[in-house]
């Protein structure tokens, strides 16, 4: 399965892309994380991710993130698009502007592609920070935690776009334990047994307890 993120907008496009793996990787605790970027690029452990599984998991999760800033991806990418898509592993790529090959083969082949291009007229409506919002839920600065929480429910933020970003944040800053907290707060709201908003907003209050 292929999801690719591309534009001149490359904030915006990294900023969905970042969503997207945080909600996959909440729903699929047990999935395996790669992270390529175009230093570490080798086409050969590409080909083996879209054929392969994880040894302790059932699934890859594998992020390209603006390879194509290699020459080589540059070229190569393109001809993959298609087998990654028939993965039964999970690609994200993230990219700029695409060139005219990549662009044709995202096109024809993609599971879903998603544009963010700047606007040349009037500046498009800032939109909600999340990344914000899990870095003071990271430093336990409940107030502001709390209040980019408000801004970005009232904007129009999924509350699983929140509960993705704040699963990669204990992730990052090692926290098991909340990360355990956050999947299963999360699996209760689908089995309609919490309100993840509010789940999530006493969760985002409580973060300045040790």
């Amino acid at each position: 399965m292929l999801y690719v993120f591309h534009g001149t907008d490359v904030a915006k496009s990294a900023e969905k892309a970042h969503s997207l793996i945080s909600s996959l990787r909440l729903k699929r605790p047990d999935a395996a994380f790669e992270r390529i970027e175009s230093g570490s690029w080798d086409p050969a452990a590409i080909e083996g991710h879209i054929g392969s599984q994880g040894l302790f998991s059932s699934k890859y999760i594998v992020f390209l993130d603006r390879v194509t800033e290699n020459a080589e991806a540059k070229d190569a990418l393109a001809g993959m698009v298609a087998a990654m898509n028939e993965s039964p592993n999970i690609f994200i790529v993230l990219e700029g502007k695409l060139n005219a090959d990549l662009k044709r083969a995202v096109e024809k082949d993609a599971e879903k592609a998603v544009t963010s291009d700047l606007k040349d007229k009037a500046p498009a409506k800032e939109s909600s920070n999340i990344f914000a919002l899990a870095s003071a839920f990271g430093a336990r600065e409940a107030f502001k935690a709390w209040t980019l929480f408000r801004q970005a429910t009232d904007a129009g933020t999924e509350p699983e776009a929140i509960a993705g970003m704040l699963f990669w944040k204990s992730k990052s800053m090692g926290s098991s334990a909340l990360a355990r907290k956050l999947i299963v707060m999360y699996h209760e709201a689908h089995r309609g047994r919490n309100d993840l908003e509010l789940s999530l907003e006493r969760l985002v209050l409580d973060c300045a307890k040790p």
